[in-house]
């Protein structure tokens, strides 16, 4: 019976589209009879931080170990068979010994290059994005992208900066979770003036140049209402015709897919584009900037509209456009409904699968 052990960088006390992701590929694993492993980092590079922060990180650390907090148990079913370990760092000795070993992050990249003992065969990079607004020295990040540890990315642009480093990859693109979010409100019988986008508060997901964009159509069509959803608290300020949902349940946030006619995603830059997926399969029609995870389902004029990466204007005009033609919007929707059905759980992981076995090896 082979084992595998994945690396995450911190706890997963609310929903993470990264996490969701290897909780996917977990939840198969150890159904298709493998001994699956999760290990959570309560503290990266300790030595780097000083006494009082190690300290404080210490108590947190030996807090959630007690409270067993740092499970997804209020967000994602996850098989119980699976182990999950609270370890205070991710050095060798916390780990479980494995057949395979897989980083999530460049964070825990870094530890995996420097784990003794074991086949570099049997080391993997899972790459989700390039997590440059993780790293303080850019350096450091593309060292583990160097490194020896076989590189598997879920879209092409990150095989391409893989490639531009001088360096292989394969690409195993992520499924969407068709039992949850599906089609339960016709697309050409919702309220035109609905739509829907997620709320973070980073700035390089781009909320605020959302708001602006949605600022400029509200002038234009006054009846317009947005479903906003995330995990943070109710932004301060926000107009009365938003409606905010915070960590709304699955069937929630189907239903408010399902309200909306359109889905506006902005983000300077994804790995991959879960959102604007989930909101595909729900009939909305999609207006999104063209950052490389976004593009893998969003292709303009075809299966969505797409603007430039902050450039709020255009993203303001493919809205209105969506909201003055409701042939395109429709024809947009159905063509994004129908293409994101080829992204399935199943497809994603037989193909990783055959990856960790050695089957379809190619970069």
């Amino acid at each position: 019976m082979k084992s595998i052990v994945f690396l995450l960088p911190c706890s997963a006390t609310v929903p993470v589209g990264g996490f969701k992701v290897v909780y996917e590929y977990a939840n198969r694993l150890v159904q298709d009879g493998f001994i699956v492993h999760i290990v959570y980092a309560a503290q990266l590079f300790p030595k780097e931080h000083s006494f009082i922060y190690r300290w404080r990180r210490w108590h947190y650390y030996w807090h959630l170990k007690r409270t067993k907090e740092y499970l997804p148990d209020k967000w994602f079913d996850l098989n119980e068979q699976i182990k999950q370990k609270w370890v205070y760092s991710l050095k060798q000795k916390n780990i479980p010994v494995c057949d395979y070993y897989v980083a999530t992050s460049w964070e825990t990249a870094e530890y995996l290059m420097n784990y003794k003992g074991i086949d570099i065969d049997n080391k993997y990079y899972f790459i989700q994005h390039y997590e440059q607004w993780s790293s303080k020295d850019e350096q450091r990040l593309v060292a583990t992208w160097k490194s020896p540890l076989h590189k598997i990315v879920i879209a092409p642009w990150l095989k391409d900066i893989a490639n531009n480093l001088g360096q292989s990859a394969v690409v195993v693109e992520n499924g969407f979770d068709f039992d949850t979010f599906k089609l339960t409100i016709g697309i050409r019988e919702r309220q035109r003036e609905r739509i829907v986008m997620l709320y973070h508060e980073l700035e390089w997901k781009g909320t605020q140049d959302a708001f602006k964009a949605l600022d400029i159509v509200k002038r234009q069509f006054p009846a317009l209402t947005v479903n906003l959803f995330g995990v943070y608290a109710k932004p301060i300020n926000l107009p009365d015709w938003y409606v905010y949902f915070q960590m709304p349940d699955k069937d929630t946030l189907n239903r408010i897919y399902n309200e909306a006619a359109i889905y506006v995603g902005a983000s300077h830059t994804e790995g991959w584009g879960l959102t604007v997926g989930e909101a595909m399969q729900c009939g909305c029609a999609v207006a999104c900037t063209n950052n490389g995870g976004y593009v893998v389902l969003a292709h303009h004029e075809e299966t969505a509209l797409v603007s430039p990466v902050k450039d709020v204007d255009a993203l303001a005009k493919n809205i209105i456009r969506l909201l003055e033609d409701q042939e395109l919007r429709f024809r947009l929707a159905e063509n994004g409904n129908r293409n994101v059905k080829q992204y399935t759980w199943e497809r994603s992981y037989k193909r990783l699968r055959n990856i960790l076995l050695k089957r379809g090896m190619v970069s």
